[in-house]
């Protein structure tokens, strides 16, 4: 993910501002007052930049791996991880933001590993199709619940229904992301397999004198 900074449109709108006052009080088709105007809304416009320099966002770097289906895969797949940061931003419960953060955080990493191996892509399949998907519709009812007014029996229920979901589905990210390496941890294993055989066979092996 990388960041693009926005700048403040108020630098703008106080240049603008200075060119409307010496309009109203000033002969502007004079020269003189042309070049003091333009000055002085320069000067104003520096300064209110210096001070008001905007905001940095966050902007989602388009899948780039050389296949078209795997890229729109990552990209649906991150696009659906940032619904589920809106909704952390829009619940102020602790507990459920403590598991929405787990669950952006290992998500995020999922497509990361995805992209960096495209044979990653059938263990994702399951959980691009039905652990995403069904997450947001989750977090989707909740919010409307939340947002409903009501104190009942049956909104108060539901909505801990979906609290508690949140909790398995967290884990469940975090498991389909050490998933994802499990193979890779396999291949070191047997190359130190590997390297301890050979390195006993040239009497380098544990115990050996030095």
């Amino acid at each position: 993910m990388k960041t693009k900074r926005i700048k403040s449109a108020i630098p703008i709108y106080l240049a603008a501002f200075i060119w409307l006052l010496v309009g109203l009080f000033s002969p502007i088709y004079k020269v003189v007052f042309i070049v003091i105007a333009a000055c002085v809304s320069f000067a104003a416009y520096l300064v209110a930049s210096a001070f008001l320099p905007g905001r940095v966002v966050e902007v989602e770097k388009a899948a780039a791996t050389g296949d078209g289906a795997i890229d729109r895969q990552i990209d649906e797949g991150r696009r659906a991880i940032r619904s589920l940061v809106e909704a952390n931003d829009a619940i102020p419960d602790e507990a459920i933001s403590a598991r929405l953060q787990r669950m952006t955080d290992a998500g995020y990493k999922i497509f990361d590993a995805l992209e960096a191996d495209l044979s990653r892509a059938s263990q994702v399949r399951k959980f691009m199709n039905y652990y995403l998907p069904t997450s947001e519709k989750l977090l989707t009812h909740y919010r409307e619940l939340m947002g409903s007014g009501s104190s009942g029996e049956t909104v108060a229920g539901a909505m801990l229904s979906v609290e508690n979901s949140l909790e398995m589905i967290a884990s469940a990210f975090e498991k389909q992301l050490d998933s994802l390496y499990r193979n890779r941890a396999l291949d070191i294993e047997t190359d130190i397999d590997v390297l301890e055989t050979m390195l006993k066979s040239d009497g380098i092996g544990a115990g050996q004198p030095k």
